[in-house]
């Protein structure tokens, strides 16, 4: 049997993915967000409804009825079942219409594709790709989110910019040096060569800066004046979880006087164009005050306008179809690195669901 041919869409240029994994855990919402009342949101181009069961289980179902398309998320949730706002039609939590007004039968056709969530740490994760494959041991590692040592500040945006932009922006800490120049960037980050190491589904990049000026962000929350040593150390999970593990220390000090974080970035393509980011900072350092917290909510709020104004411009920049030119250079081996993961995890989703439509098409 001939093998099917991947159909990954990849900007011939510049070697962009232009398309989804969907055989993947993605985080959809903040556990708290999900309530009795129906949450809409779009996840790789298809509107999901969550909500809760009366016993507290979250559920997850297109949001489309399937009688008029009308989206669920305006209609009102009934026990267990939501009833579409637009017709009446009743869906229980499985999917299944349970009522139509006007006749006593139900078509066995009425039922809405319904997707796996599972609750960890303070994330929801839904598996948008074949419910078969919705293995919850292969959630990414986010066990510092809830790691009673490590205080967590959060919140979420949505980025008007497409996944593969922020995941080149994370992987490339380069441009902290122009981008962030007044909050957390310092000439020293370009210009320190990076390491990188992949591990599976896994991309590591690590630099280390030694006595280097502490950029206005790290004065600011740390204390220190003089100049510092800093780490950089980057693990992402490709397609859906991304951890940068900070260490800021005085010169020479080592770990004894390191002031450690993660910053944490649950990534969901909303659409093509468009991303969801749910970002998380840890702090090893104990309880913190409430005015420190909300501090530290408006500082990675202003890093992160910084580098909404630089991806929402390159979104704007960039075709909306097809491929452009593109230059690569030294720091760009994280990007490129995960890339390629991502190509060879897409393919091989391809592969596993092509074969399966064959096996399906092929006489007995």
């Amino acid at each position: 049997m001939a093998q099917p041919q991947s159909r990954l869409q990849f900007n011939p240029r510049s070697n962009m993915p232009d398309d989804f994994i969907f055989d993947a855990w993605y985080v959809a919402a903040w556990g708290e967000e999900i309530t009795r009342k129906p949450l809409r949101r779009i996840f790789l181009d298809e509107p999901v409804v969550m909500y809760r069961r009366q016993d507290g289980a979250a559920v997850a179902m297109s949001d489309r009825c399937v009688h008029r398309a009308y989206p669920l998320s305006r209609g009102t949730i009934e026990g267990d079942s939501i009833v579409c706002g637009y017709h009446g039609f009743k869906f229980g939590s499985d999917g299944g219409c349970t009522w139509v007004p006007g006749q006593e039968n139900v078509p066995k056709s009425a039922r809405v594709k319904t997707y796996p969530l599972v609750e960890s740490g303070p994330y929801v994760w839904i598996w948008m790709g074949d419910p078969a494959g919705a293995d919850a041991s292969l959630i990414p590692d986010h066990r510092t989110t809830t790691d009673p040592a490590w205080t967590v500040i959060k919140d979420m945006r949505t980025i008007k910019a497409r996944h593969a932009l922020l995941i080149d922006n994370l992987m490339d800490l380069s441009h902290e040096t122009f981008i962030h120049a007044s909050t957390i960037g310092s000439a020293d980050v370009a210009e320190t060569p990076i390491k990188t190491e992949v591990e599976g589904n896994v991309v590591r990049c690590f630099r280390h800066m030694e006595d280097v000026p502490a950029p206005p962000f790290y004065r600011q929350s740390t204390g220190i004046k003089a100049n510092i040593d800093r780490w950089q150390d980057i693990e992402y999970d490709v397609p859906a979880l991304y951890t940068l593990h900070v260490r800021i220390a005085p010169v020479g000090a080592g770990d004894d006087q390191a002031f450690f974080s993660k910053v944490i970035y649950a990534l969901t393509p909303e659409t093509k164009h468009s991303t969801h980011d749910f970002w998380v900072i840890t702090r090893k350092s104990g309880e913190r005050p409430a005015w420190m917290i909300k501090t530290g909510i408006e500082g990675q709020n202003s890093v992160l306008a910084e580098d909404l104004a630089a991806l929402e411009a390159l979104e704007e920049n960039l075709p909306r179809e097809g491929g452009w030119q593109e230059l690569s250079i030294n720091n760009d081996r994280g990007g490129l690195q995960w890339r390629r993961v991502y190509r060879d995890r897409y393919n091989a989703e391809r592969a596993v669901h092509e074969e399966a439509v064959l096996e399906k098409l092929s006489p007995a």
